[in-house]
């Protein structure tokens, strides 16, 4: 399962298509929404061993709560997979 998603994140196709459904999922969103989404400020920051990300705030309750959302899954997910590969994994809040 790991291989495979390697091989797709190594996949130029694939992300796009993948990052195409979102964008389309996005694009299904009303006006208002997607105004609120692009005021929202994420930066990802890249040193040789880590990674850190930050999103902004909104000022859209409705934005709030998918940000909250998505940073839940996304932590879930890579710890599940440092932890399937065999690394001691430790989130901080």
């Amino acid at each position: 399962m790991f291989d495979q998603l390697q091989q797709m994140m190594s996949n130029p196709q694939a992300l796009d298509s993948f990052f195409g459904m979102m964008s389309q999922k996005v694009a299904q969103e009303s006006p208002e929404k997607q105004e609120a989404l692009g005021r929202v400020k994420v930066t990802v920051e890249r040193t040789e061993r880590s990674l850190q990300l930050s999103i902004g705030r909104s000022d859209n309750l409705e934005i709030e709560q998918e940000i909250n959302r998505v940073l839940e899954a996304w932590t879930m997910m890579l710890a599940r997979g440092f932890q399937s590969m065999g690394f001691r994994v430790e989130i901080v809040d």
